[in-house]
């Protein structure tokens, strides 16, 4: 059995970093760290359902100012961290508990202290929830703080390491969808919002076109209007935080288009068209198709596998994030496939956006 090698620490006790796994299956996989039924069956999707399935970490504390749920992280994980230590003050937790990584998992706009406070305490690593931050401000500094630290900064736009996303993106460099032209990204259902859930899809804008954004033009939600610049309250009440239709200008000249529709159909797809092809992705199927014309002018379809998943689960999501940031923070460098420059790129156009609407959804220089 590998010994403990990494010391993590978490910040914000909400579902996406301290849930347990819903499954009918056996509750036994996470009591006393053993990998079993319900793990090997399922993607998990949670950052400490993930690391409890990782011989080389240990969760060293946990911090949140609601004592509720500082109870609950205590009641899911004790069994398998039984020294993880309780704390009311991320400070206190860095200053104290010796942490290799911190997963912060707050709300949205509310990472920004919490990233550079660590980057500036010695520590190796950060996992940061998604977005990035809610301003311009607020992502220079935190990367220029990783930056001066050398600390290895992921940002939790798990697809980043989707194999799924990867084949599509080998695919696109291989020629067989042409150049690629546009890039359509959709969002509906009453969970389409603009930086909490629509962050996401964005990324996918930005992860498939591999280019910094450029330029945006944006039409906010009705009712709206008063959002010139981030007025939610982290991602909790979708009520109180605008859809968008956008377009994204890239520097290398691809255009994207972004539908995040409140009132629509609850999917999400991405469209990548090309002077040959186009690729489809509905992102709730894990299936793409590939549209091409054959040399007699006829359209071929065929769909696109996913790939590299063992045992049906975790060669993806925060598994691999956490293994590929452990890896990062050993090597001293490199950049993570989810990194802070390509969510600072979501950041601009998110803030775009909201700069767009305000001048009219005028055609805009995103944010710098």
């Amino acid at each position: 059995m590998i010994s403990t090698q990494y010391r993590v620490g978490i910040v914000g006790l909400r579902g996406i970093t301290s849930a347990v796994p819903q499954s009918p299956g056996p509750r036994a996989a996470y009591q006393g760290g053993k990998v079993g039924p319900p793990f090997d069956r399922e993607v998990i999707i949670g950052h400490a359902a993930c690391l409890a399935l990782m011989d080389n970490v240990e969760v060293a504390g946990y911090c949140d100012i609601v004592s509720d749920l500082l109870e609950d992280f205590e009641n899911n994980w004790q069994g398998r961290w039984p020294n993880a230590k309780p704390y009311t003050d991320y400070k206190q937790m860095l200053a104290e508990a010796n942490l290799d990584i911190l997963t912060v998992g707050t709300s949205d706009n509310r990472h920004a202290d919490m990233v550079v406070d660590a980057a500036n305490s010695g520590i190796k690593a950060i996992m940061c929830e998604k977005p990035l931050a809610t301003t311009m401000e607020d992502a220079n500094r935190m990367i220029k703080a990783c930056e001066d630290n050398r600390v290895q900064l992921s940002v939790g736009h798990t697809k980043s390491w989707d194999p799924m996303y990867h084949k599509i993106r080998d695919m696109m460099s291989d020629g067989e969808i042409g150049q690629v032209k546009s890039i359509t990204a959709t969002m509906g259902g009453p969970r389409a919002m603009l930086f909490r859930n629509g962050t996401h899809r964005v990324h996918g804008l930005v992860f498939f076109a591999d280019s910094e954004p450029t330029h945006v033009m944006g039409l906010l939600e009705e009712g709206f209007d008063h959002w010139d610049q981030y007025r939610g309250d982290g991602g909790k009440n979708p009520e109180i935080e605008p859809g968008v239709t956008g377009i994204i200008k890239f520097a290398n000249g691809v255009h994207a288009y972004f539908d995040c529709t409140k009132n629509a159909l609850d999917t999400s797809s991405i469209s990548i068209t090309g002077t040959t092809g186009k690729i489809t992705f509905v992102l709730s199927s894990g299936m793409a198709t590939l549209e091409s014309v054959d040399e007699g002018g006829d359209t071929i379809t065929r769909t696109i596998k996913p790939m590299g998943i063992v045992s049906n689960y975790q060669t993806m999501g925060y598994v691999a994030a956490y293994e590929e940031l452990i890896a990062l923070a050993e090597n001293g460098g490199g950049e993570s496939v989810g990194s802070g420059r390509q969510a600072r790129h979501v950041v601009q156009i998110l803030t775009g956006f909201l700069k767009s609407h305000q001048a009219g959804s005028a055609l805009v220089k995103v944010p710098s």
